[in-house]
């Protein structure tokens, strides 16, 4: 249980520590991811504005003649780049994707592909795009900027090679995760001391607790002990007594016998409170024999009240890896559940079917008026007792199935119930670690 509730805190608090380093981490890795990219744009614009007007001084200038081909075409006048730097690249090309200007580009082959890239997919006017290329088999990044050119004949285009800055994003990109899983993984480890340290004090509280629930229960049965000899030898005697005190004497009698069994069930369920954060040695059991011994056993008892015990199971091919005597009560516990609360003359069913290869359901059902949907959820918690009225009246300390809930968690099994007032009460249990019946000899 302990152990359960560190590795909770430890989950816990590595959750929210994993919360915050994404918080930090995403934020600043979008905070200079967004300064480098604003910054190459405007970089891009302030050259775009340099090539515009050095543009239009060529125009002016008409240092070269309009040339005599299509009808329309730009002039080809001289321009000087000696404004880009040397991973930039201008192109100005006409409306048939005609290279009209170029800087000297650094590759031989780096216009022709970054035409065919612009003529697939070009930013629009006043836009940038992030394009990779492949240039003599080396791998590029270029920023393509398409800025608002005053002349509708031709078109201009911008790049600039970011594969340094991409490339740093890239193993920020990978520092950040790898810095955040070592942080994760030494934060966990710290938590899961601190959690440890943590859970010391509780861990002694609770210990402290059961020894005085242990403790207090031994030292209380053998007053009571004394207390009911005295009482029974007083009964043999009964006959002399007034009535109103045979009635008084019947009804010590009877509480004395209800405090021994409020003292076992308390001391029961502090031994499996501290045998559930421990290894029990389990060994294998015959269920079908262990549940036939429990419902003989039960229909004594149910006699009294005319109710039939009908034992249904059918696992005589398996076996179960378990704590016996816990397995017994267990099925006990719900067979005496069952009796206690069906009507005279009712039936109680047991049934165990083999599911799967690896887990065996157990169902004990009576035909009882059931317990009301909203007291459903807590028929197992300790002295819970679903029917107020019948409390006093019906045998039983309130313990019997959160002693049977604690018996399951020990078998990692589970427990369920279902009630409805035409089919009665059915408690379900599941357990695991069910194994053919083989070589083992029981």
């Amino acid at each position: 249980m302990f152990e359960h509730t560190r590795k909770k805190l430890t989950l816990m608090y590595s959750s929210m520590l994993a919360f915050i380093l994404l918080v930090v981490f995403v934020g600043s890795y979008w905070i200079v991811s967004a300064i480098i990219h604003r910054n190459e744009q405007a970089q891009l614009e302030s050259v775009a504005e340099k090539t515009i007007h050095e543009w239009k001084e060529s125009q002016m200038r008409m240092l070269l003649p309009r040339p005599s081909g299509e009808g329309g075409s730009p002039v080809r006048g001289r321009m000087d780049f000696d404004f880009l730097q040397p991973n930039q690249l201008c192109l100005i090309v006409s409306k048939g994707q005609q290279i009209i200007k170029q800087n000297p580009a650094h590759h031989s082959s780096l216009s022709s592909v970054f035409q065919q890239v612009i003529m697939q997919k070009a930013p629009e006017a006043g836009e940038t795009l992030l394009v990779p290329l492949g240039i003599d088999g080396e791998k590029k990044i270029f920023v393509v900027y398409r800025p608002v050119f005053p002349n509708e004949d031709v078109q201009m285009y911008l790049a600039e090679d970011v594969s340094r800055m991409e490339q740093l994003l890239y193993q920020m990109r990978w520092a950040f995760f790898v810095i955040g899983i070592l942080l994760l993984a030494l934060t966990a480890l710290i938590g899961y001391w601190f959690s440890g340290r943590a859970m010391i004090p509780i861990n002694q509280s609770y210990k402290r607790q059961i020894d005085f629930t242990t403790d207090a229960s031994h030292e209380l049965r053998t007053p009571l002990s004394v207390i009911l000899s005295s009482a029974e030898i007083l009964q043999d005697k009964k006959e002399s007594l007034p009535a109103f005190h045979q009635s008084v004497l019947q009804s010590m009698v009877d509480e004395i016998h209800r405090m021994r069994r409020l003292i076992d069930d308390l001391l029961t369920l502090a031994r499996s409170d501290v045998e559930t954060n421990q290894k029990l040695s389990f060994q294998p059991i015959a269920l079908q024999s262990l549940i036939g011994e429990v419902a003989d056993r039960m229909q004594i008892k149910a006699g009294a009240k005319e109710v039939t015990v009908i034992n249904r199971v059918e696992l005589d091919s398996v076996i179960l890896m378990g704590h016996s005597d816990s397995i017994r009560q267990l099925f006990y516990i719900l067979l005496d559940n069952a009796v206690k609360y069906s009507e005279q003359g009712g039936k109680v069913e047991i049934e165990a079917l083999l599911e799967g290869t690896n887990k065996v359901v157990c169902s004990v059902q009576n035909d009882g008026n059931g317990i009301p949907e909203e007291d459903l959820p807590y028929v197992f918690e300790r002295f819970y007792r679903a029917d107020k009225a019948r409390s006093r009246d019906v045998e039983g300390t309130g313990l019997g199935l959160a002693i049977a809930k604690q018996i399951v968690k020990m078998h990692k099994g589970q427990i369920s119930v279902k009630s409805s007032k035409e089919q009665g009460t059915r408690f379900i249990v599941v357990l695991p670690v069910i194994q053919p019946r083989g070589d083992i000899r029981l």
